[in-house]
């Protein structure tokens, strides 16, 4: 009886999360020759390097671990074909002269946060940051925040969650992107990764930022 009681809880949680979202296919291109890349919608990750190559965006953090970097490519794109992702882990200290969400400000101080910035091509949709903390699984069974995408622009609010793999794990976590209360984009990372995204309701400037910012943890 609890089994069935869990299970329709677990598929109803998965039906809310789909609702208005499509999910499309992610391939993944790693041959021997040629460096690992990841496409979906349409868009493609270029190849993915090691270290920051534009120190200046992320200046702030004295001593990046596991930096990385690559492009968001787009050749259907009328705006913003091209984005510049720098990746990267910092401590929460690193932060401490920032503004932050109360539940990123008030996370434990070892906590160790995963932060991106994105630039792209087209000035005219600013320079972007993501900054995700470390969740607990009893975070994951709540899809509680995980932190924010935001830009002088707007935001989008990230939860995170394993509705799609068993309560109480890491197994299967999936990260939402949330815009006016709505979930416009959802990915699990990992060995089979699934996107999702709104097709109808994201415009292509939101579109590509929050593609560049799920690009960044299917890479990472």
């Amino acid at each position: 009886m609890l089994f069935r009681t869990l299970l329709l809880l677990f598929s109803t949680l998965t039906a809310v999360a789909q609702k208005g979202l499509t999910e499309v296919p992610v391939p993944i291109n790693d041959g021997w020759f040629t460096a690992k890349t990841i496409s979906f919608d349409k868009y493609t990750t270029a190849d993915r390097k090691n270290g920051i190559d534009q120190p200046a965006s992320v200046s702030f953090i004295k001593n990046p671990i596991d930096a990385f970097n690559f492009q968001l490519l787009c050749d259907t794109c009328k705006q913003a074909n091209k984005v510049q992702i720098q990746a990267l882990y910092a401590p929460h200290i690193a932060f401490s002269d920032r503004s932050l969400p109360s539940v990123l400000e008030h996370t434990a101080e070892n906590n160790k946060f995963f932060y991106i910035v994105l630039q792209a091509a087209d000035s005219s949709l600013g320079s972007w940051e993501m900054i995700l903390r470390n969740m607990t699984y009893l975070d994951l069974n709540e899809n509680k925040q995980a932190g924010i995408l935001r830009s002088s622009l707007g935001e989008f609010k990230v939860t995170a969650n394993n509705h799609f793999g068993i309560v109480n794990s890491y197994e299967n976590i999936r990260y939402e992107f949330v815009f006016r209360k709505k979930v416009v984009a959802a990915v699990i990372p990992g060995k089979n990764p699934r996107v999702w995204l709104d097709l109808n309701n994201l415009k292509e400037e939101q579109r590509i930022v929050v593609a560049a910012a799920m690009a960044a943890l299917l890479l990472r």
